[in-house]
């Protein structure tokens, strides 16, 4: 009778809850540290937060997205509060809240927990099945479990958005790692299952100060140039420029844990919509102890007619590159690049700074992806090279002629004595593609790109000469991203490939 009243129990709480038996439910792993642990207590904290944040946050309109903070509220839920009363009596289907990945291990894109629900202690909250399994079968998107364990910075949302919207479905994802062409792809992914019922919240607090996050540029005016150095981020949000908004920390080196949420939720907005700043305060400014000091900003965006119809996915925002045609540098630009190469190395391995450089011919203007590789007596002696470089082709090839020189792990810097003896070889490149068929290429035609997570690793077309077989090559190229040899074939591992124009000192008719 035990075990069946035990069961019965069960089922009763799962009904209650608004949950069928046997579902599964992400359990709040910080109720009662970053947030209270109490139902009624919860409520009338985050219900306080709300009603004085909506004093000094007013837009016009119904938002379609907010950036909030996520650490305790003790500290953030004043900023937390304003930027979501906005949305508070709001009606939305569905929330897309964009997290960050705090403790979980590295990963390269989006991850959603395979789960029913998440409960916080104001009840449960179901997930958008059908939107959820949808973007789970796309190319950045996935499950990986360990980034949502002791994850916060998407919980400590979760209340807010209870009390602030009462019913609506979740949609939670935890961003890992992304690069700067993948931004936009993965954009239009999350984008695909937005609508006018949809809001979407990225989770992010701004510049962390002081010795326990290795960030301390400036002693003196440290309130000011904290908030200084926020604005500026800010201000390349309002005005929805993701690229700007990324460059801008890579300069500063401003430690705002939010970055990539931001940027996705960037790419992804509308170019009607505008952005409020509607609260920013330092964790210092509670007691003028700025030693140590995380920043909260709360950001809302609207937009005239709301999110409107998905943008037409073109082969950009799937992640392939356009058909593009085959680089075709002539021998004049082949010997000039060779030549910028040459006075590059011999200035960079005698102490002194990259050639002034000034280069009119169109040929060498483009922004193609290049590696620059030195040989001694025939063996490789440094390779580096850039995919995605934002300079002209001319001013890359000097750039990456520099790292070949003096920043390949593999080898000491190329020393000045040395320079009369090494051979340079430039491979200009076109853009990277992804394959389905991890065998669908073509071995001394096509370079190839191994891709898992954070690990990834190339071989030029030329370096086929050195294989028999493409599964040789592709085993080596795992192996050189420090995977296992086989992993390759896997369908987690994304292999790309792309073609070059190969050209050197020795194919032009040796060295200046």
């Amino acid at each position: 009778m035990n075990a069946c009243y035990g069961l019965a129990l069960i089922m009763c709480l799962a009904v209650c809850s608004g949950l069928a038996a046997g579902e599964r439910v992400r359990e709040p792993v910080v109720a009662g540290r970053f947030y209270p642990g109490g139902k009624e207590e919860l409520a009338r904290s985050v219900d306080d937060f709300l009603a004085k944040g909506a004093k000094r946050s007013a837009v016009e309109g119904k938002p379609i997205a907010v950036v909030a903070p996520h650490a305790g509220y003790t500290y953030s839920g004043r900023c937390a509060g304003a930027a979501f009363a906005p949305v508070k009596g709001k009606t939305y289907k569905r929330v897309v809240v964009l997290a960050v990945n705090h403790r979980g291990m590295p990963f390269r894109g989006g991850s959603i927990l395979d789960v029913d629900a998440y409960r916080t202690p104001l009840g449960t909250v179901p997930l958008d099945r059908e939107a959820c399994e949808a973007l789970r079968k796309t190319r950045y998107i996935g499950t990986h479990p360990s980034a949502h364990r002791a994850e916060h910075s998407l919980e400590v949302e979760l209340p807010f958005l209870q009390r602030a919207l009462g019913s609506f479905q979740l949609v939670p994802i935890v961003v890992g790692h992304v690069v700067e062409d993948e931004f936009a792809a993965m954009a239009a992914e999350v984008r695909s299952v937005v609508d006018d019922d949809t809001l979407v919240v990225a989770s992010c607090d701004f510049t962390h100060y002081g010795a326990n996050f290795r960030f301390a540029p400036f002693r003196e005016k440290v309130r000011e140039n904290i908030e200084k150095l926020d604005k500026g981020a800010v201000a390349e949000a309002l005005k929805l420029d993701g690229p700007a908004f990324t460059k801008y920390i890579t300069r500063t080196g401003a430690t705002i844990c939010g970055r990539y949420t931001v940027r996705v939720l960037l790419e992804m907005l509308p170019e009607k919509a505008k952005g409020t700043l509607v609260d920013y305060y330092t964790s210092g400014d509670a007691n003028g102890d700025y030693r140590q000091s995380v920043s909260y900003a709360g950001i809302v965006f609207t937009a005239e007619g709301q999110w409107g119809p998905p943008p037409k996915r073109d082969a950009d925002a799937e992640g392939a590159a356009k058909p593009a045609a085959d680089v075709d540098i002539t021998a004049a630009g082949q010997r000039r690049l060779l030549d910028i190469a040459r006075k590059t190395l011999e200035a960079v391995t005698a102490g002194k700074p990259i050639p002034e450089l000034d280069e009119a011919a169109e040929e060498l203007q483009g922004r193609y992806g290049v590696f620059v590789t030195l040989n001694k007596e025939g063996k490789l002696r440094g390779c580096i090279g850039n995919f995605r470089p934002d300079t002209p082709l001319y001013k890359t090839v000097a750039a990456q002629a520099r790292m070949s020189a003096l920043r390949d792990r593999r080898f000491q810097s190329v020393r000045a004595e040395e320079v009369k003896a090494i051979d340079i070889e430039i491979s200009v490149l076109l853009p990277a593609k992804p394959i389905k068929d991890p065998l669908g290429w073509e071995l001394g035609k096509h370079g190839i790109i191994v891709r898992r997570g954070l690990q990834q690793a190339t071989f030029l077309p030329q370096v086929a000469e050195h294989f028999k077989t493409k599964q040789e090559m592709l085993a080596a190229c795992c192996r050189k991203a420090g995977m296992l040899s086989y992993v390759w074939r896997e369908p987690e591992t994304q292999v790309f490939i792309y073609r070059a124009q190969v050209f050197g000192e020795k194919s032009l008719g040796g060295k200046p």
